[in-house]
């Protein structure tokens, strides 16, 4: 958070700060081409000349307006860094970073096309407006083609200076790899910039100064044409005189002008170098500061990166040895004095050996009986664990058993169901034939009396009327009887029913108490598992146990010859801690020749 206010109040305003020197640059240009055109263009009048002014001061407010905002527009992300909207944290310096490197050669390219496009819409809206000549509408071209290159070469270098003092404020944020990565020193263009800077500083000045003075002497010749000749010789030491004066004062303005540029960008190159080597005599002297990346361009940027880098490593380095001495020196300090402890302790050690041998006697013995006695318990455990295993088999057994069983009450049951659903639709098919042989019983009644009333006529028909009131009522017989059996094999499958169901609990009561005996046998088997498996470690740690105090006791011995070789390598030890501490002195003397500023 205390980043974030602190970026605040080192950018707050930076952007515009930064684009300045445009606005300044572009003033002197201005001035250098007023000067000119008031030296070299010849207006037919006095409006033709107010038209010109009026046009260029309008057009030059519009495109120093349009490049201002142009530049802004570009420092997006530093314009939020000093509103304080965009976070402080390193990705957004990066991106800071990155649009004030190149901001320079934008805002030069800016003011370039805004000067060439202001003096093309100055000669064009002059030529169109007023009775101008084609030969004024070009010198008025010229003036752009002159004083644009200039105009841009020092905006370009005014901004560069500010450029470079706002990164070196931005990187202090961040450490010299992240200022490679952000940056990385690629662009290799300072032979290009010095030749663009010879024809601006010097060709361009030329050409404008010969334009002036063959200007002045076209004028000068046109106003001696006109002279008495009486008058001819007091009016050419006038004009010399004027013509004089006037080239010397173009030569001034043209000449500060160049000295202006030639600074500033010997200042852009060189002071960075100058940095350089002054914090380079340092470091030779010994005084050693926290590594700072020192902002330029190109070349030097590749010169001044590198040796930022160098720096920050030289800077960690040395302070990496200063602590790796100072705690050298105490750590050989500790050394001496417990090697000095040790050689005193080793002469006790050698009188405790004799007593731990001792004891190392009596744990042997105990050792003894107690994997004696481990070998029994084991053996104990294995059986249980055998008797537990066969139970769990046979629980698993019954289980399966009661299983099928459950499987075959249940299929039992299910016949039975289905044989009392069949029951039941033939006693209703056995309902359905009482009801019809009622019937027929009735019609047969009816038809044999309605023979008999026929008299002989009608006794054929009685007779099988009577036949069939006997069929009738033996088929009712036959369906009592049948409803009867019905009655019987119903009742028996209801019996059956309910002792299936009762087969299908006591199933269920068994299948559940298997598996109860089958878990119980589960976790007796693994208790017996596991108490069998500690008893083997037991045993076999006691198997071990009797096996290392036998070669403990051996190894008593050797010990106490140990022990005094010990002594012998604690008093050389002893002195190898001397020429340490010695060593240790001497990296401190070294280390001490650098001074580290944080």
């Amino acid at each position: 958070m205390s980043q974030g206010v602190d970026l605040r109040g080192m950018l707050a305003g930076q952007a515009r700060w930064l684009m300045m020197p445009s606005s300044v640059g572009n003033m002197v240009g201005a001035l250098l081409a007023a000067i000119y055109a008031f030296l070299t263009l010849d207006f037919p009048d006095a409006s033709t000349r107010t038209t010109f002014l009026w046009l260029t001061v309008g057009l030059a407010a519009v495109f120093t307006v349009n490049a201002e905002l142009w530049g802004m527009r570009r420092l997006s992300t530093l314009r939020e860094l000093g509103a304080g909207t965009a976070p402080g944290n390193a990705d957004t310096i990066t991106r800071a970073m990155r649009e004030v490197h190149p901001f320079p050669d934008f805002v030069a390219q800016i003011s370039f096309g805004s000067w060439a496009a202001a003096v093309s819409s100055v000669a064009l809206g002059t030529w169109l407006l007023t009775p101008v000549s084609v030969e004024l509408t070009v010198r008025i071209l010229a003036i752009g083609v002159l004083f644009a290159p200039i105009t841009s070469a020092l905006v370009n270098l005014l901004v560069t200076r500010r450029a470079q003092g706002l990164l070196e404020k931005m990187t202090v944020h961040l450490s010299p790899a992240e200022v490679l990565a952000a940056l990385p020193a690629t662009s290799m263009r300072v032979g290009r910039r010095i030749v663009l800077f010879t024809v601006v500083l010097v060709v361009l000045p030329s050409a404008a100064l010969i334009d002036v003075a063959y200007r002045l002497g076209e004028v000068a010749s046109a106003s001696l044409s006109k002279v008495d000749p009486d008058d001819f010789d007091a009016a050419l030491e006038t004009a010399r005189f004027l013509l004089y004066g006037r080239l010397a004062l173009v030569a001034l303005v043209v000449l500060g002008a160049t000295l202006l540029v030639a600074y500033v960008g010997g200042t852009v190159i060189a002071g960075p170098l100058r940095r350089v080597a002054l914090d380079a005599h340092r470091m030779a002297q010994g005084v050693l500061a926290a590594p700072s990346m020192i902002a330029a361009n190109d070349e030097v940027w590749a010169i001044t990166s590198s040796f930022g880098l160098l720096q920050g490593q030289l800077f960690t380095l040395v302070g990496k040895l200063q602590r790796a001495g100072e705690q050298l020196g105490v750590t050989t300090e500790q050394l001496m004095a417990t090697s000095t402890r040790f050689e005193a302790g080793a002469a006790d050690q050698a009188a405790s050996l004799n007593e731990t041998s001792a004891t190392t006697e009596e744990l042997a013995t105990s050792a003894r009986q107690i994997s004696f006695n481990a070998s029994e318990v084991s053996a104990v455990a294995q059986r249980t664990l055998e008797a537990a295993q066969g139970g769990q088999a046979n629980a698993v057994a019954f289980g399966r058993a009661v299983e099928r069983l459950k499987q075959d009450n249940r299929s039992i049951a299910e016949a039975v169901e289905r044989l009392q659903r069949r029951v039941q639709q033939i006693g209703r098919i056995v309902e359905f034939i009482n009801t019809v042989a009622d019937r027929a019983d009735l019609l047969a009644l009816s038809a044999e009396l309605e023979g008999t009333k026929a008299g002989d006529v009608g006794k054929g028909f009685s007779l099988v009327a009577g036949e069939m009131r006997r069929l009738a009522e033996n088929v009712l017989e036959s369906t009592n009887e049948v409803e009867q059996l019905i009655a019987e094999i119903h009742e028996a499958t209801r019996a059956t029913v309910e002792a299936t169901q009762g087969g299908l609990q006591q199933t269920e009561s068994g299948l559940a108490l298997a598996g109860q005996v089958t878990l119980a046998l589960n976790r007796v088997v693994g208790l017996a598992q596991q108490t069998s498996e500690a008893v083997r470690t037991i045993s076999l740690a006691t198997q071990q146990q009797q096996s290392g105090t036998d070669q403990l006791a051996e190894a008593m011995a050797d010990i106490l010859g140990i022990t005094q070789q010990s002594l012998a390598a604690t008093r050389q030890l002893t002195s190898a801690n001397n020429e340490l501490l010695g060593v240790a002195n001497t990296l401190k003397a070294v280390t001490g020749r650098f001074e580290v500023k944080a």
